[in-house]
């Protein structure tokens, strides 16, 4: 791994101040920063400055970004800014609070079924969006979402590149394998909820329609969930 780019604290394109990484791969690194004239807290992923003259990693970088952006809503954190400065290209991106889901499992705490399913709902939404616009993505990793009680939110999954046909299917059986694990079994609907995480991680069950399928039984159990509470 290549050393970080700058001696933090840093001033980064007039207005962001990095603090401390908050990750590192071999074309990035993910920098904790904040945002002087809007006064917030963000993250900054920065293309290591070495690569900056590399036609192929500012594209795929660049791709990334442009991607990232066609994300909106959905409980899916907001890419902010692409800006140019000291030699490198760098993407500001909403930092999002909370506790990640992998930290929760861990420890043993435990979601309503209420929770996981409307969690559930968002991940479907999100693969629907992707697969209308043809958005690749990566793959499902708990770590990405945080619980805000009583919402969720997550890193943005989108990349540059092309959207495979079976990636909806590999997202949706990867997050309710996780998923199940976190369901209090106590709480209401918590039966119904298992038997849905229970078929979507079998691939013999899905066609290409099948995120709206299980959008749709999500929808109603959710609905179920707020009568039981009304």
């Amino acid at each position: 791994m290549q050393s970080t780019a700058f001696a933090l604290p840093a001033l980064v394109g007039a207005q962001y101040v990095f603090s401390s990484v908050l990750s590192e791969t071999a074309d990035t690194v993910l920098y904790c920063a904040t945002q002087k004239d809007m006064r917030r807290e963000v993250v900054v992923e920065t293309l290591r400055p070495h690569l900056a003259g590399d036609a192929e990693r500012v594209q795929a970088f660049l791709a990334k970004a442009h991607a990232q952006a066609c994300m909106s809503g959905g409980g899916v954190a907001s890419a902010l800014e692409l800006f140019y400065a000291e030699g490198t290209w760098h993407l500001a991106k909403e930092r999002i609070g909370g506790i990640p889901l992998d930290v929760m499992k861990e420890s043993g705490r435990l979601l309503s079924a209420c929770d996981i399913c409307e969690l559930m709902q968002q991940l479907c939404h999100i693969c629907i969006s992707m697969d209308i616009e043809g958005i690749a993505a990566e793959p499902f990793q708990l770590r990405y979402i945080y619980y805000q009680s009583p919402n969720f939110r997550m890193r943005n999954p989108a990349v540059g590149g092309v959207r495979e046909r079976t990636f909806s299917r590999r997202v949706l059986t990867a997050a309710a394998a996780e998923l199940i694990g976190l369901v209090d079994l106590c709480s209401p609907n918590a039966a119904e909820l298992c038997d849905i995480l229970n078929r979507m991680q079998y691939p013999g069950n899905w066609t290409p329609l099948s995120p709206l399928y299980y959008d749709e039984e999500l929808v109603r159990l959710q609905q179920h969930c707020c009568e039981t509470h009304c």
